[in-house]
């Protein structure tokens, strides 16, 4: 068995009580420390290694499940990315909704063209995020597009954006006809409806949970596909003088 030599730091201390006459209980009193590095030799205990083992190696396995293949890289970038395109649209599956948008923050790693396996996407997601609903008005929905484009872009999906060379709002879609009283309903995470990443439209909004963390419905779509064919589009356009 390998030796194991943690270093444990032991500070002892010297206090003094001073019993004061008209107190009831004792005061304490810290008059002086020192300390000293003492090793520590200890060995790996085999029985618990014993009980441990099976589970490790059923993680591994269930990790190493491979759900998926995809044809392209799936990187990150601005004013889009084709992680945040993958992500973004296929949350749409799961809920009623007219877009989704996410933060390119909390895609936590890009996936090269090939398998992709359940310990990927616990590496794209680690988080233990819920997808939420959230209804947005009209001055709502135009903050949210404008924090899109002040970003320099964010992963969103089922709306486009025109913008000008310095990076001004051309023109954008509209999901629903806000003269009649319609609202936007904007697929995200808990965090970002709780106004994580400064997303400050969210705040005071009704949260209606979906019911799936948003790492569960990335694996459950990819082990309904066999294959991803994902890419850019025109979603965020930058539009030529």
């Amino acid at each position: 068995m390998r030796n194991i030599a943690p270093t444990m730091k032991v500070i002892k201390y010297a206090i003094y009580i001073v019993v004061l006459l008209f107190a009831c209980s004792p005061t304490y009193t810290l008059q002086s420390s020192d300390s000293k590095i003492i090793r520590v030799e200890s060995q790996i205990d085999s029985a618990l290694l014993s009980i441990i083992t099976p589970y490790q190696n059923r993680i591994e396995e269930q990790m190493n499940e491979v759900l998926t293949y995809t044809k392209n890289d799936l990187g990150k970038g601005k004013p889009q990315s084709t992680i945040g395109n993958f992500v973004t649209d296929l949350c749409l599956d799961y809920a009623d909704a007219h877009l989704c948008v996410m933060n390119n923050g909390g895609l936590r790693t890009t996936i090269k063209q090939g398998n992709i396996t359940r310990g990927k996407i616990y590496e794209l997601m680690p988080f233990e995020n819920e997808l939420v609903l959230v209804e947005l008005n009209k001055d709502d929905y135009i903050k949210l597009i404008n924090y899109i484009v002040s970003r320099g872009g964010e992963p969103f999906s089922g709306i486009t954006i025109i913008i000008d060379k310095h990076g001004k709002i051309i023109r954008n879609s509209w999901p629903v006809n806000f003269k009649d009283g319609e609202k936007v309903r904007v697929l995200t995470s808990d965090y970002l409806a709780n106004g994580g990443d400064k997303m400050s439209f969210f705040h005071d909004k009704n949260q209606e949970k979906v019911g799936i963390k948003l790492r569960d419905a990335i694996i459950d779509y990819c082990s309904k596909h066999d294959t991803l064919d994902v890419h850019l589009d025109n979603r965020i356009k930058l539009e030529d003088e």
